[in-house]
């Protein structure tokens, strides 16, 4: 796991209680869940088998986890999960979380399942930098494209696209250029541009 993506986990992991959304019936649903661990492959976190989320990720095995903290970072990830076998997890997930062995005394602790998102992919969004930034992690397999408009090789470098971008993050050349890192991806300089040069960001 590499610096971006571990970073982003743990502000997951200190963030805590998040939203995780899934289908429902071909419709989005979300809630707020508490991630519970977070190891070298990836993060853990648990719910009640009565639990329409339960079901849900039976049904679908996927996951949407978005969170921001107290200096204005957010993380989001999509991911890849499974129902962790046996109990050995779920003893470790409530070492970390006591708290959780109290709302779930003795016996009824049974009915909690661990699930672990061992594939993923997501975005560290950094609202907090001037002007805002992006970086992009993967995980367990997953790739990621980078963030960002593209200019393409039609660009005449007419400059329009410059007065457009409300962050300033275009600079002329032959071909201009976007950091993509810094790109608001609001697609106000593939509007204002005369060739049609400037391709949108690829699906994270």
């Amino acid at each position: 796991m590499d610096e971006v993506t571990q970073r982003a986990l743990n502000i997951l992991l200190k963030v805590k209680s998040m939203t995780f959304a899934t289908i429902n019936q071909g419709e989005p649903d979300a809630r707020i869940v508490n991630v519970m661990l977070v190891e070298e492959d990836g993060i853990y976190f648990t719910t009640g088998r009565g639990k329409h989320f339960y079901k849900q990720l039976e049904q679908n095995p996927k996951v949407a986890i978005c969170g921001m903290n107290e200096d204005l970072v957010a993380v989001r990830l999509i991911g890849d999960i499974r129902r962790c076998e046996g109990r050995e997890m779920m003893h470790r997930i409530l070492e970390r979380n006591p708290l959780l062995g109290n709302l779930y005394a003795g016996e009824t602790i049974q009915i909690l399942e661990p699930f672990h998102l061992f594939r993923g992919k997501g975005e560290i969004f950094d609202l907090g930098h001037e002007p805002p930034k992006k970086e992009r992690f993967a995980f367990g397999g997953a790739t990621v494209n980078p963030p960002g408009f593209r200019i393409t090789a039609k660009c005449t470098a007419c400059g329009a696209c410059v007065d457009s971008c409300p962050v300033g993050v275009i600079t002329e050349g032959d071909v201009y250029s976007i950091e993509g890192s810094l790109c608001l991806e609001c697609g106000l300089c593939a509007e204002v541009c005369p060739e049609g040069a400037i391709d949108p960001p690829g699906k994270m």
